[in-house]
């Protein structure tokens, strides 16, 4: 049996509430039940989906039908949450950054091994189907040696008070860089902050990372640019080709056979461009967030780790405070 407790009913917390619910229609888990601290916003949810609900964390987690719980609350409750669910003896998906400190991190970690517990952390681009197909290429050579990868997030919003977009954003991409270069972490970080609103929020930060053998990591993130809408841009950047997936079109991605190219002429090198066109790859829709729920159901019923699992959480955070670091110094950091 699979009963999940969902905790925290925000914005976030209801897309993961609608995902929940369509499974168990198809009976893919078997009990749902949700939590929030605000009565009033829970017991209306509740109402409108014909779901159970409480105001009491203590209260989901007596609840023997409830076998795991998903944290979808403000990043500063992850730690405290987590841990709570994990010595009551549930497996735990929690929502990124797995905590705020890597050394609370690490700590779930060893708590989760301890229950023999599964604990999984929402890294939700690892389960976009653009980024999937794109790593398989990736990882069968097709690109040849990866020179860069650059990511963008870009979007006019309202900023947050309690993290800057490190924390907030730049996770996501400080993750995903490492995951399709197979790497823990980069070797070194190099950082530029900007803070307009507020003085102690960040809200752009430019990232550079270097990698073993001459690859390059490039992140932008900003909630404070209204150019363009909303961004959501990864670059893979090639010897022999290279890749572009806009996350807003989840169906599709690029492949462009381009490149510079090399030879030499009587002791001289000669650089020429090679284009040999772009090609839209279309793939079948799926749904992140539900791919990385479904991934969370088949790791609770096989009992096996999860792509995206504590271990994932803790280099995000770890990466994520060196970041702050190299901002804070002005220097590089080393990992």
């Amino acid at each position: 049996m699979v009963g999940i407790g969902i905790v925290g009913m925000g914005y976030w917390g209801k897309n993961h509430l609608t995902i929940y619910k369509s499974l168990l229609f198809e009976k893919k888990i078997d009990y749902l039940k949700i939590c929030d601290i605000d009565e009033e916003r829970v017991k209306e949810i509740s109402e409108i989906n014909s779901i159970d609900y409480t105001t009491n964390i203590k209260e989901l987690l007596n609840d023997d039908k409830i076998t795991a719980v998903a944290i979808i609350t403000p990043s500063s409750t992850h730690y405290e949450l987590s841990k709570l669910s994990l010595e009551s003896g549930k497996d735990v998906f929690v929502e990124k950054p797995i905590t705020l400190k890597s050394d609370n991190a690490r700590k779930l970690i060893d708590l989760a091994k301890q229950k023999r517990r599964i604990l999984m952390v929402g890294h939700l681009f690892r389960y976009h189907p653009a980024v999937e197909e794109i790593k398989k290429r990736m990882d069968i050579g097709e690109f040849g040696k990866i020179q860069m990868i650059l990511s963008f997030r870009l979007a006019l919003g309202v900023p947050k008070k309690d993290m800057g977009v490190i924390l907030a954003l730049a996770v996501h991409d400080l993750d995903l860089t490492c995951y399709l270069l197979n790497k823990k972490e980069p070797e070194s970080i190099l950082v530029d902050n900007g803070k307009f609103n507020q003085e102690v929020v960040t809200e752009i930060t430019n990232i550079s990372l270097n990698f073993d053998n001459n690859t390059k990591g490039y992140i932008m993130e900003s909630w404070n640019i209204p150019i363009y809408g909303k961004r959501r841009e990864l670059l893979i950047i090639g010897s022999e080709k290279s890749g572009y997936v806009n996350y807003l079109t989840p169906s599709e991605y690029q492949i462009f056979d381009s490149s510079i190219r090399s030879s030499k002429v009587n002791d001289k090198v000669i650089f020429e461009k090679h284009n040999n066109g772009i090609h839209k790859i279309v793939i079948e829709y799926k749904e992140p967030l539900k791919q990385e729920i479904l991934h969370f159901i088949k790791c609770i019923e096989t009992r096996t780790a999860p792509n995206s699992d504590g271990l994932v959480g803790y280099n995000a955070v770890r990466m994520c405070e060196k970041a702050i670091l190299s901002a804070e110094k002005n220097e590089r950091i080393y990992f």
